[in-house]
């Protein structure tokens, strides 16, 4: 008898035996299933928020540099905010001294921008704790803002602070009701504005920072009519390298200028931060390699529980099946051939079950994007990946092999007189 001889005739018992035995093989299948499910929908989770928001962090690209007064490498574990309280914000003056005077070659994009809420009016609608994003000329450049009616500002309208807006596409829909925005004007803090964009609708992010619920303004315009002041909160000076220049490189650059501008001596330590997305990429990273591991903890247990289950149904079916072992050995069958049968057996049922808890996860993940979708208005999708299955189906075979082992060597050790007149 060959291998695919006891693969085939394997898989033909398992499938008897299963049928057979369908309360109890199920019964039996279910801690792998439960297993399988915990473990791939906690992978299939991460994953997805994982993928969503390196998406949400792409639109900011790999190639900015952030600076800031609060560092995001030290993000995680005990943050020590009290180091950083003091610093002083980055400025729209920093801002342009760095654009004036940083090496070209290095940088094609220089821009401040800075955020806070206000009221945002149209006749009798009002918009309250509406996000303002001020921003300069070249944050186009570095984050896109993606206008689908209307235009993007010009250098005049930002120079001179021109009392003009682009607006999220839910604040357009809530104060214009429909009707076309652009042209229009709306009130923020009680200060008549122009709109001359809407941004295309985007849906909320895993990050929560959507565009949509955001209005876009000249910072000079928001530096007047929030009272601005030097080092207001939430500032930040973004810097775009070129195409193959070394972010380190550009870092240590822009250190530097703000080293000089600030005045800082060669042995005081930096009062800023210079930020790049990897340094939170890197994080979220560690925490969700933490989560799979947890996930995979709570899974290993319900398959421990499916292990024994199956073991214990294979020591079942090789009693049941005595005497038709001593009649295939006496026959001529090999104990490799035995023995692959009862582990055909048990991977067979331990795939059963993990293919149906895929199915599961399958299911609950399509439930999840439909409430994400319709109810909440999420750019969130969740999905389950190729590398997710393939460890759900190795996980059920390893698991299959492990709880099928002993059963299936000691019908494969069995005297073949013994077996054949066992009762």
């Amino acid at each position: 008898m060959n291998w695919f001889s006891a693969i085939s005739e394997g898989f033909t018992m398992a499938l008897g035996s299963l049928l057979r035995n369908k309360l109890r093989s199920m019964l039996s299948v279910l801690g792998i299933t439960i297993g399988i499910y915990c473990i791939i929908a906690v992978y299939a989770l991460v994953h997805s928020l994982e993928k969503n928001l390196n998406d949400s962090f792409s639109n900011y690209g790999t190639d900015v540099l952030f600076v800031q007064k609060w560092p995001w490498d030290e993000i995680g574990g005990e943050y020590p905010w009290w180091k950083y309280n003091n610093r002083p914000q980055a400025t729209a003056e920093e801002s342009q001294f760095i654009s004036e005077n940083i090496n070209k070659d290095l940088v094609s994009a220089v821009a401040f921008t800075f955020s806070t809420r206000a009221l945002v009016e149209r006749k009798e609608i009002s918009l309250s704790n509406v996000q303002l994003m001020a921003i300069s000329f070249e944050y186009n450049a570095i984050q896109k803002v993606d206008v689908e009616l209307g235009r993007y500002f010009t250098h005049a309208e930002m120079n001179s602070g021109r009392p003009v807006v682009i607006i999220g596409a839910n604040v357009a829909e809530n104060l214009f009701q429909g009707q076309y925005a652009v042209g229009k004007n709306i009130k923020i803090k009680g200060k008549n504005c122009v709109v001359i964009g809407v941004c295309r609708k985007e849906g909320k992010t895993v990050l929560g920072n959507s565009a949509d619920e955001q209005v876009f303004l000249p910072a000079r315009l928001a530096m007047g009519m929030m009272n601005y002041k030097r080092g207001e909160k939430g500032c930040q000076i973004m810097i775009k390298a070129k195409p193959k220049v070394s972010l380190d490189l550009l870092k240590f650059e822009v250190a530097q200028m703000m080293r000089r501008y600030r005045r800082l001596s060669l042995s005081a330590d930096d009062n800023f931060a210079v930020n790049t997305m990897s340094m939170i990429t890197n994080v979220i990273s560690n925490l969700f390699g933490q989560i799979r591991t947890i996930g995979f903890v709570i899974g290993g247990f319900s398959m421990l529980v499916g292990c024994f289950g199956v073991a214990n149904i294979m020591f079942v079916s090789v009693k049941e099946r005595t005497q038709e072992i001593g009649i295939q050995k006496a026959l001529g069958a090999h104990n490799y051939f035995i023995l692959i049968q009862f582990l055909i057996e048990s991977v067979f049922l331990c795939l059963i079950g993990g293919i149906i808890g895929l199915i599961l996860v399958w299911f609950t993940l399509s439930a999840m994007n439909y409430g994400l979708q319709h109810y909440l208005e999420s750019a969130i999708r969740l999905y389950l990946a190729n590398s997710d299955i393939s460890i759900g189906i190795i996980v059920s075979v390893i698991v299959g092999i492990i709880a099928g082992f002993i059963p299936a060597l000691g019908a494969s050790r069995l005297n073949p007189v013994d077996a054949i007149r066992s009762k």
